[in-house]
């Protein structure tokens, strides 16, 4: 009785994992199809205040963004989440001259960053850092378009 209740467990831990994934992997393509047809899309935020050269090789500097390596050379407008969800205030304009790698999430070996589940922005300071990601709540809407920052 016992092998029964653990494997009924095992199947339902199982079942549950695939759909989580696959909620993932839709929510995946949805962004990355918004951001290739240049429409503004819900995405998780993080910022940095490290480094010497971004992946374009330029310096790092307020205004750069790290994202997708298929979005370098993009530039990002980006606009509040607000607390029900929906787009809110205005933020600013991002030059997206960097990559990283991000938070292995779901364990696939590939990041956060590199998956397009995360934009990273750039600040100077720890201190902007913080205050980005108290500002944002780590949730920004953002529009990819094809311009010079």
């Amino acid at each position: 009785m016992r092998t029964k209740k653990k494997l009924t467990a095992l199947i339902l831990a199982a079942a549950v994992l695939w759909t989580s994934l696959t909620a993932y992997a839709a929510e995946d393509r949805r962004r990355i199809a918004a951001a290739e047809a240049g429409e503004p899309f819900r995405i998780l935020t993080t910022a940095y205040h490290h480094g010497t050269i971004t992946a374009t090789g330029t310096a790092p500097r307020e205004g750069i963004c790290a994202v997708r390596r298929e979005w370098v050379g993009k530039t990002a407008i980006v606009w509040k989440c607000d607390e029900s969800g929906a787009m809110g205030d205005f933020l600013g304009f991002w030059e997206c001259l960097d990559t990283g790698f991000g938070a292995d999430s779901d364990g696939d070996g590939i990041g956060s960053i590199e998956e397009g589940r995360v934009i990273d922005m750039y600040f100077p300071t720890s201190t902007q850092v913080t205050e980005w990601m108290e500002l944002t709540g780590g949730k920004i809407y953002v529009q990819l378009v094809d311009a010079e920052g």
